[in-house]
């Protein structure tokens, strides 16, 4: 793959999103690579450490973005991809697949602030498993609090379609099961008459149970009723 700087001789403009287009096509390429190359030494590592084995496999994967960052003559606050105490946050996943963001804010070396990247570190806190690769998008926010803020919306985090679907690691097993919602339940409910309104759902529930999903719970919002369905994913 080339350098970061020849990436960027190739462009006409240089911004947050350049800088962190280059670093998803980084990670694309090496992790899958650092982790089959080094599989035996993360797993041993695992076993006699615990979780300290993501940090050893994070230096290997991301250390080499912060060279090339500082080599093109960006200023990384703090070190790419972030400090695991005060840049970074996890509150999102079962455990065997967690979802840390981490943030750096990135300037010019002469002090121009171009933006934030925030890269998503998925990993299993039951044994030593990569579930996705690293994942970033940018941020215009630069501050702390409305980092955190705007983390904090899952319509941020999953902004962009590849991070919906995802892109399963070599020799990771897939999900067991995807989901979906209805949020337009409440629509087929007639407050004139109860067995109207049996009828009606059950003809909107049938809709779902045909393709194979199943009803898990439905939820009150507003004036709105989210039913939440799954099924076995394709392909398992």
């Amino acid at each position: 793959m080339k350098s970061l700087e020849k990436f960027l001789s190739e462009k006409r403009e240089v911004t947050i999103h350049t800088l962190a287009s280059y670093i998803k096509q980084y990670i694309q390429e090496q992790c899958p690579l650092l982790l089959q190359e080094h599989r035996e030494e993360l797993l041993r590592t695992f076993d006699q450490a615990g979780e300290r084995a993501y940090g050893v496999f994070a230096r290997m994967l991301f250390l080499p973005i912060q060279e090339q960052l500082t080599q093109a003559g960006f200023v990384c606050d703090p070190n790419y991809p972030g400090d695991f105490s005060t840049s970074s946050i996890e509150y999102w996943g079962p455990p065997e697949e967690r979802d840390r963001c981490y943030w750096t804010v990135v300037r010019t070396v002469q002090g121009i602030t171009l933006g934030t990247i925030i890269t998503r570190v998925f990993h299993d806190h039951t044994q030593f498993r990569i579930p996705l690769p690293p994942a970033t998008f940018t941020l215009e926010e630069t501050e702390t609090d409305t980092i955190v803020e705007a983390l904090s919306h899952a319509s941020v985090r999953l902004q962009q379609a590849e991070l919906l679907q995802g892109k399963w690691a070599p020799g990771q097993e897939r999900p067991e099961w995807e989901y979906s919602i209805e949020i337009g339940l409440a629509d087929y409910v007639d407050s004139r008459s109860a067995e109207i309104t049996g009828t009606l759902l059950d003809r909107a529930l049938s809709l779902w149970g045909r393709n194979g999903w199943e009803l898990v719970t439905i939820v009150p919002q507003q004036e709105r009723l989210i039913a939440f369905f799954k099924r076995p994913a394709k392909g398992n």
